[in-house]
């Protein structure tokens, strides 16, 4: 069987997104997409990268699970960059939330 390449996940309005918080800037990287057949949410994971200075970066990891049409809508953006940012200040590490409501 041929190798095919898988295509790259569909771009969200909240990718590359900078998200400011009281411990600094993060850009917002998501890494994949996962539609859920259950509840028509997607899983998403992806990688949250400070800048620490020209050749060092702090990253961490966020899974969050979410409604497919909040993800996708701009107009959600800035609801799901409060989010992000509220789990940014409230924890340290690597995580996952769930954020479908």
């Amino acid at each position: 069987m041929p190798f095919r390449p898988q295509a790259p996940p569909k771009k969200l309005p909240i990718d590359l997104t900078v998200v400011e918080s009281s411990k600094g800037g993060r850009l917002i990287a998501v890494e994949t997409i996962v539609e859920t057949i259950s509840n028509g949410g997607l899983l998403l994971k992806m990688i949250l990268e400070q800048r620490i200075d020209d050749e060092h970066f702090r990253m961490r990891e966020l899974s969050i699970a979410v409604k497919a049409s909040d993800a996708r809508d701009p107009d959600r953006s800035m609801f799901l960059t409060n989010r992000i940012r509220s789990w940014i200040e409230s924890t340290e590490g690597d995580g996952f939330t769930d954020m479908v409501e």
